[in-house]
């Protein structure tokens, strides 16, 4: 489980591909409803789900299943 940091798609496809069963979006989700109200939090709930989509196709994978902690690159200076 991971329980912070999480603002897009990406990061919940890098999780997954580190070992997480899962993750909470609980500031994205604030977001969302402060945003707009319940159509705020499905709004980014599709966000979400699109960034997954694109990152994943990205990667050239189309399961959860198939992300490893190959997929994920540490970024240095």
């Amino acid at each position: 489980m991971l329980d912070t940091g999480i603002m897009s798609g990406a990061d919940i496809v890098a999780a997954l591909a580190l070992g997480a069963d899962f993750t909470l979006i609980g500031r994205a989700y604030l977001y969302g409803l402060m945003a707009g109200g319940r159509a705020g939090v499905d709004r980014t709930l599709q966000i979400l789900e699109k960034d997954m989509a694109r990152t994943m196709a990205l990667l050239g994978v189309s399961r959860i299943s198939e992300l490893t902690p190959e997929h994920v690159r540490l970024l240095t200076n």
